[in-house]
């Protein structure tokens, strides 16, 4: 990452121009700039949940994963590393919120941004949620035209650092 940002204006013929060519033709992720897309795993049980998610989450700003219960969406969680887990509560197998202790307790991950969407906005629920530090709790039935701006809204407020990355993908919704 330091050596992405002494790159950004290298002068021609020094070594860390030729450095961060190489860099840049190798690997065209490490490039300084915007973020091509944002990794999101949905973990929910629902098909018709999922198939609002993949029809209405944008995917020219989103990476998208499924998981179908909280096992699956910690196994794919811990292999993928998203940037965003939008998590339902009410899942088999594992709960919303164990996944959510989960990440946050045991795997000590504060960082990666969580937003719950769930059917439920009983005062208790979204206390619990707000206790993991979730960046956001969208109570169910979501906005289809609005879903995709609000989720990187509330990624940029968790990540202010980020916000001029991301400012590309808000112009593609």
């Amino acid at each position: 990452m330091d050596i992405i940002r002494l790159c950004r204006n290298p002068s021609h013929g020094t070594a860390w121009h030729d450095v961060c060519s190489i860099i840049g033709h190798h690997f065209p992720s490490a490039r300084a700039g915007a973020m091509d897309k944002l990794k999101i795993l949905i973990a929910e049980d629902n098909s018709f949940s999922r198939k609002f998610y993949d029809t209405y989450i944008s995917e020219t700003v989103f990476t998208k994963q499924f998981a179908v219960n909280g096992f699956e969406a910690l196994e794919i969680y811990g292999n993928w590393k998203p940037d965003i887990v939008l998590l339902d509560l009410m899942m088999p197998v594992m709960s919303g919120q164990e996944v959510l202790q989960n990440i946050r307790e045991v795997r000590k991950d504060l960082a990666t941004t969580i937003i719950v969407s769930s059917l439920s906005s009983h005062r208790d629920d979204v206390a619990t949620c707000a206790r993991y530090g979730v960046q956001g709790y969208l109570v169910k039935p979501l906005n289809p035209k609005e879903i995709s701006r609000i989720l990187l809204d509330l990624y940029v407020k968790a990540n202010p650092r980020k916000a001029a990355e991301i400012e590309p993908l808000l112009q593609q919704l």
